[in-house]
């Protein structure tokens, strides 16, 4: 068994069983050990979990006992249902850390632009995104329960999920976000989360963290907000005053798209930081999206507020970067792993059935032998034992 997958077993195998220690038949090592290889053999449910780990049983053997088999799906259900999933998301976070080499709690070499004033690779800060995703199956119409919401870390170089949690009922991403920074390493990373995330106590708990943050600021912040945008208004007048602003352009074609971004960023006004409200608050930027196609040409302008020294080449490496958490991440899971037609309601099943689905897209992810899709991967995870194997010893 392969160090990284060995420690994977290890880290599901000092869970706390939430059963009856005389009574169980099925030990929890093994039947997250089925999930997790099953949801990468193109598994979407339970019920598919359990025929995967009836058909491969042998194989499975190879690596655990299952002196009573595979479990019926009722099981799996019913025990991932009740399952401490914050002890669960915890030991995933702990093994991501222990396995990436390249995730991004290693510290950062100094970034020092190269000749052409690019960053780079080298030096290049590592990137963490903050975004929440609602799965929107697991909405219980009947109980009149909530879709569950979930807040997860994405390092955008190795594509990676660090950790996830849950937003809590009648709650949202501004407590769920501090807690997921408290479980993480984060020293030396560059964090981007959008606006919802723009909040005193998020900036300071990263810093706190050891990481520095790029925050989206909108009219939740309207006073900053206000702010911000008068000061790149009079942008004029404020280089007349000696103020270094910072500039970049880039032009991107592709299929008939023409996507134009300027990128601005200048050291934080005075009237900002003298409060100390928002924590080792240094810069702020701008970015002015202009996109167009079929003839037709939209603009947007958002702003920014950073923990980072003035270095527009950074800002507008990590504005652009953060997007990978929905194109990366997001939107595999809703549409290679069917996140959003997922009908999981009872207990915390949906939630570890994510984050099962997240293991698994870390591990696909890494295997680069295969040069195919994420979906492809699957299928062939599915047909081929030997080809499985290899995704779970990617590492």
């Amino acid at each position: 068994m392969d160090d990284s997958f060995r420690m994977l077993v290890s880290r599901l195998g000092a869970l706390d069983d939430p059963r009856q220690a005389g009574k169980v038949s099925y030990p929890l090592v093994e039947m997250s050990m089925v999930a997790v290889a099953g949801v990468i053999a193109d598994c979407d449910g339970w019920e598919d979990v359990a025929d995967f780990g009836r058909d491969r049983l042998d194989w499975l053997r190879r690596f655990l006992p299952f002196e009573n088999g595979v479990p019926s799906h009722d099981t799996f259900a019913r025990v991932f249902s009740v399952v401490d999933v914050e002890q669960l998301e915890a030991c995933v976070a702990g093994w991501v850390e222990e396995t990436f080499t390249c995730s991004p709690h290693e510290s950062p070499l100094p970034d020092q632009p190269s000749p052409t004033g690019e960053s780079t690779a080298a030096t290049l800060r590592p990137h963490v995104s903050f975004d929440g995703k609602t799965m929107r199956g697991s909405h219980d119409r009947i109980q009149e329960g909530s879709p569950l919401h979930v807040v997860t870390a994405y390092a955008s170089g190795p594509g990676v999920s660090l950790g996830q949690t849950a937003v809590a009922e009648k709650s949202n991403e501004i407590t769920a976000i501090p807690h997921l920074v408290s479980v993480l390493c984060l020293t030396g990373c560059i964090v981007t989360i959008d606006a919802m995330g723009c909040q005193k106590e998020i900036a300071r708990c990263l810093r706190e963290a050891r990481a520095e943050y790029v925050l989206a600021v909108k009219g939740n912040q309207p006073t900053l907000h206000a702010a911000i945008i008068a000061y790149f208004d009079a942008m004029e007048e404020h280089e007349d005053a000696g103020v270094e602003f910072q500039h970049r352009e880039t032009l991107d074609k592709k299929r008939g798209r023409v996507e134009r971004r300027l990128y601005w960023s200048a050291a934080a006004p005075a009237a900002l930081t003298a409060s100390g409200d928002w924590t080792d608050l240094c810069s702020i930027g701008m970015v002015i999206s202009e996109r167009t196609e079929n003839g037709k040409t939209t603009r947007e302008v958002r702003y920014y507020i950073m923990s980072l020294e003035n270095n527009v080449q950074e800002f507008s490496r990590v504005v652009r970067a953060h997007w990978s958490i929905e194109n990366s991440l997001h939107w595999r899971l809703d549409v290679v792993f069917r996140e959003d037609e997922s009908r999981m309601r009872t207990g915390h099943s949906a939630r570890v059935f994510t984050l099962f689905r997240k293991i698994a897209l870390n591990l696909l992810n890494q295997e680069r032998r295969t040069k195919r899709s994420v979906r492809a991967k699957r299928k062939q995870a599915d047909r081929n034992s030997q080809y499985l194997l290899e995704v779970l010893t990617s590492v």
